[in-house]
């Protein structure tokens, strides 16, 4: 007779390719809570709050099962141009409700993998880093309060 603990079935290996697909789910989850109707925004966005960055989105590509936003963060550089900081490009696929960073991401300023070359953007590392990133700016945009609620327009 074999007993499986616990421990074994909830094990799921840091890193993998099935943890990926988790973080992706939750990439997904706080992308809905930071705009729960897509569909009702206008491609581009501005979410203000007090004593936050402000948080830009322009929505790239509406497709039924598909979506690609643009997320960043715009400060004043020092010479006066706009910085985009982080500047995430990502797809959402609602019918598998995940969401992922696209390769075409601007995250030279981040040392997500510190000094060491950066990892080819289809391997499983690069894709594991880009997204916990994700996930971690996702929370604290939320956290901040931030918010891109629909803009529906009143039938007439």
């Amino acid at each position: 007779m074999m007993f499986v603990t616990r421990e074994t079935v909830l094990t799921v290996p840091a890193r993998s390719f099935s943890s990926l697909m988790e973080l992706y789910e939750n990439n997904y989850i706080y992308i809905r809570r930071l705009m729960p109707d897509i569909s009702g925004l206008p491609p581009m966005a501005v979410s203000r709050v007090t004593g936050a960055a402000d948080l830009h989105l322009n929505i790239m590509e509406r497709c039924p099962y598909t979506s690609t936003v643009r997320l960043t963060h715009r400060f004043q550089g020092m010479d006066g141009d706009d910085q985009l900081s982080p500047d995430l490009v990502v797809r959402i696929y609602h019918d598998a409700r995940a969401a992922e960073v696209l390769p075409s991401s601007e995250l030279a300023r981040f040392r997500l993998w510190g000094n060491g070359l950066v990892p080819d953007p289809s391997s499983l590392t690069w894709r594991w880093e880009v997204n916990r990133f994700l996930n971690r700016w996702l929370r604290y945009c939320l956290g901040e309060g931030h918010h891109f609620p629909a803009m529906r327009l009143a039938p007439a």
